[in-house]
């Protein structure tokens, strides 16, 4: 049943017929007010219902973009660790780093008791990638006097210490 005939229903059957019948009346309008101002509404309903579907379709592309850059990042650091030094090496990127002098192979194989050879190799590695470079050349003088080669840092090397090992 719907609300008019059931408030007519109520009017027939208590009270004062005029009175009824004047709220009726005012019911009637109040409700040809509201159903007059839904009608006004419903092209803006319409409007934001595309706006929304609009936004829907945007932060799906969106979040479908953060998950392609998430996997970029993962891979970058993959990528990133199979590039990373190893643990030798860094230790003796960050001597040179952190005594901010010139070394030399003698004297980091004393310091990481680790043998001349090895270290000439993790020295050959940080110069082919650029981390050190020979500073001094080494000599044996006549008398018998000897200086060994001293190695510095490199801006990259010091920028490689900052970025994977410094933390």
């Amino acid at each position: 049943m719907n609300p008019i005939a059931y408030i007519e229903k109520v009017i027939n059957e208590h009270g004062s017929s005029a009175i009824l019948r004047e709220r009726l009346d005012l019911l009637k309008n109040q409700i040809s007010v509201v159903e007059k101002k839904n009608d006004a509404l419903k092209p803006d309903n319409a409007i934001l219902k595309s706006r929304k579907n609009t936004i829907e379709f945007q932060l799906h592309k969106a979040t479908k973009r953060i998950e392609r850059l998430h996997q970029l990042i993962q891979k970058l650091e993959r990528d990133d660790a199979k590039t990373r030094l190893g643990a030798v090496t860094e230790n003796i990127l960050k001597m040179f780093f952190y005594r901010r002098r010139e070394l030399s192979v003698n004297e980091v194989a004393a310091t990481l008791s680790i043998d001349v050879s090895t270290t000439r190799y993790h020295f050959d590695l940080l110069s082919k990638n650029n981390l050190i470079e020979q500073t001094r050349v080494g000599f044996v003088s006549l008398k018998g006097y000897r200086r060994d080669p001293q190695f510095g840092l490199t801006s990259s090397g010091r920028e490689y210490v900052f970025r994977n090992i410094r933390r």
